[in-house]
């Protein structure tokens, strides 16, 4: 029997994941930092809604790239 194993999910491609998310769900955006913990990568990005600045944190699976939250 063969298993896939997907390969895990590293800086780069978290990056790629949040802004693809930012990018579909916020007019403006801009990614500050990435940083593992846990086995979640934590993407902070600054985004604007409605004409307001916040900030904004993605939780990403390392393993999957499963998008956890957002808050």
């Amino acid at each position: 029997m063969i298993r896939y194993t997907p390969e895990p999910i590293d800086s780069d491609k978290a990056v790629v994941i949040a802004r693809e998310f930012f990018q579909f769900n916020y007019s403006t955006f801009n990614i500050e930092n990435t940083t593992l913990q846990n086995g979640t990568w934590l993407v902070k990005g600054h985004v604007i809604t409605f004409g307001k600045q916040s900030s904004k944190i993605l939780a990403i699976d390392s393993k999957t790239g499963r998008i956890l939250s957002c808050e």
